[in-house]
């Protein structure tokens, strides 16, 4: 499959529009000759680490979640990892595609997969997109059945794969101020606004009994609790990277033949908790 069909198949599961203004999506390094692409390596973070996996398994696509090209060049230098990857990426004529905002917005993308592991009565945008049905960023679910807060930290470390998560757990006496018309008992979650990545700004004043993100400032969470709502934190890409096979088994089933999408197993989060 040519460079421009495979972009073609990606940008028909999530066109470059859903993207947020601030976002730099789409083709990101051009190969010089638009060969044929066999081999597609998806990664959340495009590293150097993750670029030798790139070579040694000679995949010639990245398909990178976050953009590695975000701020503007004036010059590519060896002593910056960033150019260094720029530079023998189009040494070794690998294309990089990074779908970012695109994949948290569309349909059956980053935020829909996070929510997939609760049973949803119903599941909306927190801010919809104007030009295709289901899409937007973040998600807001109605549980079908209201679980205590514990059960629900069970279930997303589950999906998420990762042992630990980080807690804010709502003001007790501003939790009962928000359901004084309901009475419902304190920590018992029937509403969910979920945001993968840095959910502070999109988030904020979501009517919703929790909050899930990766990550939040001391001060966000500090508002938020305050607000009679806990908030679960997993660390930026834990609420990502699980996206990835997903993502690889949809695009495989989209392309016919002949393309290999693989998942990256050097690409880890950068913060361990010990």
């Amino acid at each position: 499959m040519k460079v421009k069909e495979l972009i073609r198949q990606l940008e028909l599961f999530a066109p470059l529009n859903l993207a947020e203004t601030w976002d730099n999506v789409g083709l990101l390094i051009e190969p010089l000759s638009d060969g044929k692409v066999t081999k597609v390596l998806t990664t959340i973070d495009l590293t150097e680490p993750v670029l030798e996996e790139a070579l040694t398994k000679k995949c010639d696509f990245i398909l990178s979640y976050h953009p590695p090209i975000f701020h503007s060049f004036k010059r590519l230098v060896q002593k910056n990892a960033k150019d260094r990857i720029v530079m023998k990426c189009i040494t070794n004529n690998i294309s990089v595609y990074s779908p970012h905002t695109c994949w948290d917005s569309v349909e059956n993308g980053v935020n829909d997969w996070i929510a997939s592991c609760f049973n949803c009565s119903s599941k909306i945008p927190i801010t919809p997109n104007s030009t295709l049905l289901n899409a937007g960023m973040g998600r807001i679910i109605t549980l079908a059945n209201p679980m205590p807060l514990n059960n629900v930290c069970d279930v997303l470390k589950s999906h998420l794969g990762i042992k630990h998560l980080r807690v804010g757990h709502a003001d007790c006496d501003c939790w009962v101020k928000r359901h004084s018309s309901t009475s419902q008992p304190y920590e018992i979650i029937k509403t969910i606004g979920i945001c993968a990545g840095s959910g502070g700004s999109l988030l904020k004043n979501v009517d919703t009994d929790l909050y899930i993100t990766g990550e939040m400032s001391h001060h966000e969470v500090l508002a938020v609790v305050a607000e009679g709502r806990s908030v679960l934190l997993s660390e930026h890409t834990h609420t990502e990277r699980g996206f990835l096979s997903s993502a690889a088994k949809l695009l495989q089933s989209r392309v016919d033949g002949g393309v290999e999408f693989l998942v990256s197993e050097i690409d880890h989060n950068p913060i361990e908790t010990i």
